[in-house]
């Protein structure tokens, strides 16, 4: 029971927004495990700890004295000792066909390598016949089409068209691939290189009508010696894991969208049958093998629900290849078109397509619904543990942890069996497709626990479709949004105990537990909201304050009719 939750570490801090790992364009490599890697400037020192993740050495050359210094610190304090710094010079200081693959850190190094014909010798002698360079091409004169006019002695490159303008890249499509650039820009998975609305708003426009100028596109280009064999495939790695299980991706187009602000979402592919506009497969890949146990857990939920019937006609992603390439976990599912949840919804309380999601939540906990699976005193012996963690981190006013300890005693208590569910265990609206038919989809299994708590899904759907019904009307405040839709005005209330009452019909959850399943609900989501926020700021976490409203407000009227189904 609950063994995903309970498997985990919740650190403070180790899931903070924006300290995400960086050299996105690696994803785009036809194998990501290298032996020598050199980089021509100062990359981010980001870039330069994902290149020694995956190359047995990187050597940085550069004359920048201050970046240099800052990436040897930086390797040092992150125990990278594959890491060198050197001081750049004329000659490269490698045997012949050593290099797998050289990165051009920045633009006047990108200009060098055009213009310089006794550089391109020098990196022709010290690559691999399969070794690779990766730049990006910048201003009018060194634009895509110019570049293999530009390069002597070296095959076709490979280019891509990548956003943003500046700054890590978050997606890439090959740069002639007209139709997955369009399905990229329809659904929004680039990333904007104009960051104000209105000036996204034209961006969209210009794109459309081909007038964005040539010295707004950001290019990628992979390039090699004759016989590197790229062309416009998806990457080999991922066609050779794919082979495994009997799946070719060799005809497929293929997009990267490696968007995010935090390191443990996943890098996506969107493959192409090539006669369609929507995508046949999605690829998840981990940024960190830290990562590695979630993407495994998604698979293993997909395939035990695949098993059991419920991913028919579409209901669900299912499993078609998994692997490891990297040290990263790697899975290949059938893609689930149509619109996100967040841009589809009417933001309202008979919105159609939250009510699709709520039915599919209580069909899920009807259907899995196991009566033997544990007493309700394994279940809260269970929950006891995670209440011991939770105030590990959070300081609890002394009335408020008895508050808690009564209601994990109450399940304890309990003469009528509390079944267990199979429980998506990250159900917010951000996890929902809609699909064309108007159906509403789960997506990102990664947090499934096959045998989870009930009613925790459904209370976690509602509250993050009530941030969602808050936000269409300006309001930005989370805590202040939940005290208005259930607390205060309540316009959601009727939905919540509407559900509820049929989720515990439909799943045979005993109604006098409702409270205590609402209130370890918010406790189990604080607890998992720790890796997001640092130790100074654990008392400021949405959930941990929720959970302390919420108790504050127990003899609401909308919690007492809850509490009395």
């Amino acid at each position: 029971m609950l063994d995903t939750t309970l498997a985990t570490e919740f650190i403070p801090g180790t899931n903070l927004q924006g300290d995400v790992v960086g050299a996105n364009w690696s994803y785009l490599l036809p194998n990501r495990e290298l032996d020598q890697i050199v980089c021509l400037g100062a990359p981010p020192i980001a870039s330069v700890m994902t290149l020694a993740r995956i190359g047995r050495d990187v050597a940085v050359l550069s004359a920048d004295a201050r970046a240099s210094q800052q990436i040897g610190a930086a390797s040092r304090r992150q125990g990278r000792s594959n890491v060198r710094v050197l001081a750049a010079s004329g000659a490269l200081p490698f045997a012949d066909g050593v290099v797998d693959l050289l990165l051009i850190a920045d633009a006047r190094g990108t200009q060098r390598l055009f213009r310089d014909q006794a550089l391109q010798a020098e990196i022709r002698r010290v690559l691999k016949p399969t070794g690779l360079i990766y730049c990006e091409p910048h201003g009018l004169g060194e634009q895509a089409a110019d570049a293999p006019k530009l390069l002597n002695g070296f095959g076709t490159p490979q280019l891509f068209w990548i956003t943003p303008r500046v700054g890590e890249m978050q997606t890439a499509v090959p740069l002639q691939d007209a139709e997955t650039t369009k399905y990229f820009y329809r659904y929004s998975l680039y990333s904007p290189s104009l960051r104000l609305r209105p000036l996204r708003r034209a961006e969209q426009f210009l794109r459309k009508r081909n007038l964005f100028s040539s010295l707004m596109q950001r290019t990628g280009m992979l390039v090699g010696g004759p016989t590197a064999g790229l062309d416009e495939r998806p990457p080999q790695y991922l066609r050779t894991l794919a082979q495994h299980s009997d799946i070719d991706l060799d005809q497929h187009r293929w997009g990267l969208s490696a968007r995010s602000r935090f390191n443990s979402r996943k890098v996506l592919f969107f493959l192409f049958a090539q006669s369609s506009d929507e995508p046949e497969y999605i690829v998840k890949l981990t940024r960190d093998a830290a990562y590695n146990a979630r993407l495994e857990n998604e698979c293993h939920a997909l395939r035990l629900l695949q098993a059991r019937g419920l991913s028919a006609h579409g209901a669900l992603p299912e499993v078609v290849f998994f692997g490891h390439h990297s040290d990263l976990a790697i899975v290949g599912e059938t893609a689930i078109n149509g619109t996100q949840f967040r841009a589809r919804t009417k933001a309202t309380a008979d919105c159609p397509y939250a009510r699709s999601a709520i039915d599919w939540l209580i069909d899920l906990g009807a259907t899995t619904a196991d009566p033997t699976a544990a007493t309700p005193l394994h279940v809260a012996e269970r929950l006891e543990v995670l209440f011991n963690r939770f105030t590990q981190h959070y300081q609890l006013a002394p009335s408020d942890r008895d508050f808690l300890t009564e209601q994990i005693a109450l399940i304890a208590g309990s003469p009528a069996i509390l079944p267990l569910v199979f429980q998506h265990g990250d159900s917010g609206v951000w996890n929902v497709m809609v699909r064309d038919d108007g159906v509403s989809v789960f997506l990102d299994w990664e947090a499934a626990e096959p045998q989870g708590m009930p009613l925790w899904d459904l209370f976690y759907f509602i509250r993050s479709f009530a941030m969602s019904v808050a936000r269409t009307a300006g309001k930005q405040d989370s805590l202040s949004v939940f005290r208005q839709q259930f607390i205060t005005d309540a316009p959601l209330s009727p939905l919540l105990i509407e559900a509820t009452a049929r989720y515990c019909a439909r799943s045979g959850v005993p109604t006098q537990l409702v409270a205590p399943l609402f209130y370890t609900c918010w406790m189990h989501r604080a607890l998992k909201e720790v890796t997001r926020l640092s130790a100074a700021r654990l008392e400021h976490g949405h959930y941990v304050n929720l959970l302390r409203l919420c108790i504050e407000q127990r003899n609401a009227p909308v919690f007492r009719e809850l509490f009395s189904l």
